[in-house]
């Protein structure tokens, strides 16, 4: 008889689960990274803007308004990056919550893999205790013909 484990098709949906929040997890991850790199690009911008800003202003000075769209400029990127900002914390705490739900559906599969490991191993112990019996058995089978043949043997030497 094959091992059967009862839970199969509960283990094949925990899985799948699994495997599902774990995509979600990659999915959030990758947003993450691409608003971390969206924020680091707006700040080199902004770093550069200032870098020619300032030697313009060395150079040759500034207007007034100049002057005026620098600032305007400079707050609307500051804007911008708060935005960017805030958008990656909001991301950053999806992330947690989904590597949360990742971990508790993999805790969820790892229980009925280790119950299915034990199944499994107690079902091999069951069958080797079966073969071991099996095998015992047939070596009192074959050993009462030839006991009876030794103890023939040895009354017909006594006589």
């Amino acid at each position: 008889m094959a091992f059967h484990f009862t839970l199969n098709g509960l283990m094949r949906l925990r899985e799948s689960l699994e495997r599902a929040e774990l995509q979600r997890l990659h999915s959030i991850a990758g947003a993450v990274a691409s608003a971390r790199a969206e924020i680091e690009s707006l700040e080199k911008v902004m770093e550069a803007a200032r870098r020619l800003t300032f030697d313009t202003v060395v150079s040759s000075g500034l207007t007034g308004a100049e002057l005026h769209f620098e600032i305007a400029r400079d707050a609307a990127w500051n804007a911008q990056r708060s935005q960017l900002l805030k958008k990656l914390f909001e991301l950053e705490q999806k992330r947690k919550d989904q590597q949360a739900r990742y971990l508790q559906a993999r805790m969820q599969r790892e229980i009925l893999s280790n119950l299915h490991d034990r199944q499994l191993a107690d079902y091999e112990l069951d069958q080797s205790r079966r073969m071991q019996q099996r095998i015992d058995e047939l070596f009192l089978i074959r050993g009462i013909p030839a006991a009876k043949q030794l103890k023939r043997a040895s009354n017909e030497e006594l006589e």
